[in-house]
């Protein structure tokens, strides 16, 4: 097995199956601060209650050999007990717990536990790991803050806790005074509000206030503990006078403004998924019942688009679940190389995509595999989701720099590239990908593939329809080709089309079959109802008249010139009865397309007329073409009259053939035979100035490529030193960037310091002034230092 998965040790995964459930019937708030940070936390406690009926829990950029006060400092303005936490401590409501210097910490069962912290190359990744921690422990009531800070610390953790169903705040960047953290949070997506931070504690109270009231009748509320201080069910619902029936109407009428105005249909989500992602909408709009926001939704197309984004639940990261991925690259990916040849490419779909991190994560395997094992065989990534904007930043391939957390350092180094404070896909892997909407509940599969990665997408779906999209992944699966699935999930609703091949990392391998599984594609729209046809009414044989329409027809096919009528591709729809005889047809399949199939004669001036008359829009008239057929010269003219047919909203063109016997004398044919030579010899000398003009073109050119070549070597020999400068420089920087957070927290510190003394000076200095015992301060050599005004009588 490779070292370059394996070397780095993985954070609990959201979708892990075993996840300690939080004991605390309480929000926990976790708070992310960097450079400017202190003055942020500060005016953020300052304008906190000290009864919140919450935990905070803040997490600052300490260099270990630094010894912090910043829970001082956050004691003299908040009435709330504050303590460093330098062991295990259980959380309580209405604290504060601040992080030590050289510390991690990791909330789990109730508790906040501590490890040292291990600095890694690149920016600090401390308040991302507690945001995890934080989402896996406590579910849909985590809260996040992002405050001022430098980097991009806290954007990835960030992006969990509102996965798992909590709410996301990030300060406003022109209110911070570092704003490089919360832009960082913001540029996700995932960010739910954001305020000022003196606005953010009353927004909390909000939310929590408001959690409390909502009660949508199908969500079970056992996973948190009651909280003693809110209202029962009965009394939320008979303030409201909500019912289940009028509920479930108002949850159908939701989905159905979604359905109409994003084109997408949720009624084959669990329905228990679907109403946390409801609830937690209504709990950011501080709306207490699916009634209301109903309403509000109506009234607010922008609110479609959030709801959209919380259905779609968008969130992944770099190989996630790393054993998972470490059995991947072991185990599947040699045999997706094994025996393909340089014309074979190896296939995969990616399917549920978000933002394109496991697609890139598979890509890179299959391309570090490729390499060591030299493998020319191409490689082709089908990357696909149903939400535009994620794909969006998938194929810019830009990601926050606290993504080294995830990805192995070999991997990092050999396939990401640094650009300030994100890292990018290299070009070469990123053409590898292909990045697509689609919808795996309508649209029809890729096939041939070796291997298909659906993770964390069946989860959220019912168990009928789990079996439909295993059936399309097993069709397009070529035979013996893996199915790669999330830790919750498994291919059991069609274990007779799959074999497990690791059943912990839901790795599957598709059975061979007596014939092809044609996948259910299933549809938005419903299909209408078969209306069956009536038998028709046997009736008494009669006379044909004579159809007035039928004989003008047979009128104009006998006087008017031959014609067909094409579409834009040339292709012929219909033609009159005579016209054939300007066509010819050979061996071989039969085509439709007019100039292959007109007269070898014909076809030059046809396509010449045709594309005139297509790009001009108007009837075109080629030159007489002289055509001889059975011993007899004819002239053939021919008219080209393009037309637009409103009832079925498309373009066609008219073409007429007007043949003309020869009645020409000699004399005339003796003129016009002169003429086209003359017209012919300018041609040939028109030509050969074209020729001799383009060889001076080609030399110029093949001149000016030589010389580009030359430069370009030069360009490409200064930016590997401007590369090497940049990597030294970003080095220095975030040396520099770390020192400077870490003054920044000790100025804050010692402004503090600095006050406590100048009081404490202005104490003393009205206690001399104000006694009337003559009293003398001196240091340790006997100098006096001070002295009251009796003193010196």
């Amino acid at each position: 097995m490779s070292d370059a998965i394996a070397g780095q040790p993985e954070p609990r995964s959201a979708d892990s199956t075993v996840r300690p459930a939080s004991s605390l019937p309480f929000p926990v708030v976790g708070i992310g601060a960097s450079a400017g940070g202190v003055r942020a936390l500060l005016q953020f406690f300052e304008n906190a209650p000290t009864d919140m009926g919450m935990a905070f829990v803040v997490v600052l950029h300490l260099s270990p050999d630094h010894v912090s006060s910043a829970d001082e400092v956050l004691r003299r303005v908040t009435g709330m007990p504050v303590l460093q936490v330098v062991q295990p401590v259980l959380i309580e409501k209405n604290h504060v717990y601040v992080i030590a210097p050289g510390k991690s910490l990791a909330m789990t069962d109730g508790y906040l536990r501590v490890a040292d912290s291990k600095r890694s190359a690149g920016s600090p990744v401390t308040i991302d790991r507690f945001f995890r921690s934080l989402a896996d422990a406590h579910g849909p009531h985590a809260m996040c803050l992002v405050l001022s800070g430098s980097g991009s610390d806290g954007a990835v953790g960030l992006s969990r806790i509102k996965e798992q169903g909590g709410i996301t705040l990030a300060q406003l960047p022109a209110d911070a005074e570092y704003a490089q953290m919360p832009q960082s949070a913001i540029d996700t997506g995932q960010v739910d509000l954001v305020l000022p931070v003196t606005e953010m504690p009353q927004k909390l109270l909000e939310l929590w206030s408001n959690a409390r009231t909502i009660s949508i009748p199908g969500i079970a509320t056992s996973e948190m503990p009651k909280d003693p201080d809110a209202p029962s069910t009965a009394e939320v619902q008979h303030r409201r006078g909500d019912d289940s029936q009028s509920a479930e109407e108002c949850l159908q009428e939701i989905l159905s403004v979604l359905r109409a105005r994003t084109g997408h249909d949720f009624r084959h989500y669990k329905r228990a998924t679907m109403l946390r992602r409801i609830e937690r909408r209504l709990q950011v709009n501080a709306v207490p019942s699916l009634r209301l926001y109903r309403d509000l939704l109506r009234r607010q197309p922008a609110e479609t688009s959030a709801l959209l984004s919380d259905m779609l639940i968008g969130v992944t990261n770099f190989f996630r679940d790393r054993e998972a991925f470490e059995r991947l690259q072991s185990e599947v990916v040699p045999g997706l190389f094994f025996g393909k040849k340089e014309s074979q490419s190896v296939r995969a779909w990616v399917a549920g995509v978000s933002s394109g991190e496991e697609a890139y994560s598979i890509a890179m395997l299959l391309e570090q595999y490729a390499q060591r094992h030299h493998s020319s065989a191409p490689i082709q990534v089908f990357a696909t989701d149903i939400d535009e904007r994620a794909l969006g930043r998938a194929r810019a391939g830009s990601y926050p720099d606290s993504i080294a957390t995830d990805v192995p350092v070999e991997l990092l180094q050999q396939f990401l590239t640094r650009q300030g404070e994100r890292y990018v896909i290299v070009k070469s892997l990123r053409e590898k990908v292909l990045f697509a909407v689609h919808n795996v509940l309508r649209d029809p599969p890729f096939a041939r593939l070796d291997l298909v990665s659906c993770r964390n997408l069946l989860i959220y779906l019912d168990r009928i329809v789990q079996r439909q999209v295993l059936e399309m992944f097993h069709f397009a699966l070529c035979p013996e080709g893996y199915l790669f699935l999330g830790t919750s999930e498994s291919a059991d609703a069609a274990d007779d089309l799959f074999a497990v091949v690791d059943k912990k990392n839901r790795i599957y391998r598709a059975k061979p079959v007596s014939m092809a599984v044609r996948p259910r594609i299933m549809r938005l729209v419903e299909p209408k109802p078969i209306v069956p046809i009536p038998e028709p009414q046997r009736r008494d044989p009669v006379r044909h008249e004579l159809s007035p329409g039928a004989l003008h027809q047979r009128v104009l096919e006998e006087y008017a010139p031959p014609s067909i009528i094409v579409d834009r591709e040339s292709t012929i729809v219909h033609m009159s009865d005579s016209a054939g005889r300007f066509l010819h047809y050979s061996g071989g399949s039969p085509t439709t397309n007019v100039i292959a199939a007109a007269l070898p004669d014909l076809r030059l001036d046809l396509r010449t007329a045709l594309f005139k008359a297509t790009r001009s829009g108007r009837s075109v008239e080629a030159r007489r073409v002289s055509l001889l057929r059975g011993g007899q010269r004819s002239y053939v003219h021919i008219t080209v009259r393009p037309f637009h047919d409103t009832t079925v909203n498309a373009e066609f063109a008219l073409i007429l053939f007007d043949e003309v016997q020869e009645t020409l004398d000699a004399a005339d044919g003796k003129g016009a035979s002169e003429e086209d030579a003359s017209v012919m010899a300018q041609l040939e000398q028109e030509l050969q100035r074209s020729k001799q003009h383009l060889n001076e073109t080609i030399e110029q050119y093949e001149t000016t490529l030589e010389e580009m070549k030359a430069g370009n070597e030069e360009l490409q020999a200064i930016n590997e030193e401007l590369r090497s400068t940049t990597e030294e420089l970003e080095s220095s920087k975030e040396e520099l960037q770390s020192i400077n957070e870490e003054l920044f927290t000790v100025n804050s510190e010692l402004q503090t310091r600095i006050e406590d003394a100048s009081k404490a000076n202005d104490d003393l200095q009205n206690f001399i002034s104000a006694s009337d015992i003559a009293t003398l301060f001196v240091d340790k050599t006997m100098k006096i230092k001070r002295f009251t005004s009796n003193a010196t009588g």
